[in-house]
């Protein structure tokens, strides 16, 4: 029986190298994107939490949760984030729980434009839980666990073009360090390191109706995601209060609409993920329900447009 549990921990720490945790609201969470965009917000914090609940049609549902804290230019053009994540998948509790830290430093090319380059450094544990697994003998099986130091670096470029359009864009590699991966004592078993590309907008249609166009994709290991789509506020004046709605495509996976409220500085949407995938006949076309809260602020009172310079994308 020991054998056989030892192949199977075998076959599942490769499966274990596929890919990271992710959201389908990938522009809440800048760490998460790249450390080199933490920070640009249009106020000097932002905090967030989100989250997803998916595959509950297929199998035991996968339930991840992510917290995130992002202060600006905490000394001259250098800004900080702090990330928490915790996943938990299957019978077995496979659970995923991540730390970490990013740096990023900007440099102006002129009075519209910069570009940043950033860093980020977390530890990430994973682990399987036995008590909810039945095996045909009485086995004393202990509950095994590996924690691993992860690097990932980014740099970004940003512009604002004028008061009703602007744009960010860049790269980021995570992973760069190869973590050890694996349940057993395999040093050849390491985390594919991943990639990221993208490109968020800020377009100003008129006094009510903003739109936020953004291109995410990623690539780790044999896997690839192109995620793309519009965000689309509406503005009721004199209520400081935003009406949100998106549409998002994972590339031959799910169709991914969205519906939230900003009021003064808090933002909350829900989305939900419609497989396209080839999984449809097993989850009937359910994907996963993801919500995403976000408040931001700043020390004390001042002239945002005066004082604040914001570059994009401006989603509150």
């Amino acid at each position: 029986m020991r054998v056989l549990l030892l192949i199977l921990l075998l076959l599942f720490t490769f499966s274990l190298k596929a890919q990271d945790v992710h959201f389908s609201q990938f522009t809440v969470s800048n760490i998460a994107l790249n450390p080199a965009i933490v920070g640009n917000q249009s106020a000097d914090f932002k905090t967030s939490f989100q989250k997803r609940t998916q595959w509950q049609s297929v199998a035991d549902p996968f339930n991840t949760v992510a917290a995130n804290f992002e202060a600006k230019e905490i000394l001259k053009k250098t800004s900080v984030g702090l990330q928490f994540i915790h996943d938990v998948a299957g019978d077995a509790n496979f659970t995923t729980s991540q730390f970490n830290t990013a740096i990023n430093k900007s440099f102006s090319i002129d009075r519209d434009k910069e570009i940043s380059a950033g860093i980020l450094l977390g530890f990430t544990q994973r682990k399987i839980d036995f008590s909810n697994l039945i095996f045909e003998e009485n086995e004393n099986l202990q509950n095994p666990s590996f924690i691993y130091f992860d690097v990932g670096i980014g740099v970004n470029y940003a512009a604002m073009i004028n008061d009703n359009f602007s744009f960010i864009s860049g790269l980021s590699a995570f992973h760069i360090n190869k973590p050890k991966q694996t349940l057993i004592d395999d040093e050849s078993v390491q985390l594919d390191e991943k990639y990221n590309s993208y490109f968020q907008s800020f377009y100003r249609i008129n006094n009510t109706i903003i739109l936020n166009p953004a291109l995410l994709y990623s690539r780790q290991g044999k896997s690839r995601e192109l995620l793309f789509g519009t965000i689309i506020r509406y503005e009721i004046s004199g209520f400081n209060i935003g009406l949100i709605s998106q549409i998002f495509y994972r590339w031959d996976d799910a169709i991914i609409p969205a519906f939230g409220l900003n009021y003064n500085s808090i933002r909350a949407v829900i989305s939900y993920d419609i497989n396209t995938s080839d999984l449809v006949a097993a989850s009937n076309n359910k994907g996963g329900f993801e919500l995403s809260i976000m408040y931001i602020w700043n020390k004390e009172k001042r002239k945002a447009k005066e004082e604040i310079k914001k570059y994009c994308p401006r989603y509150l």
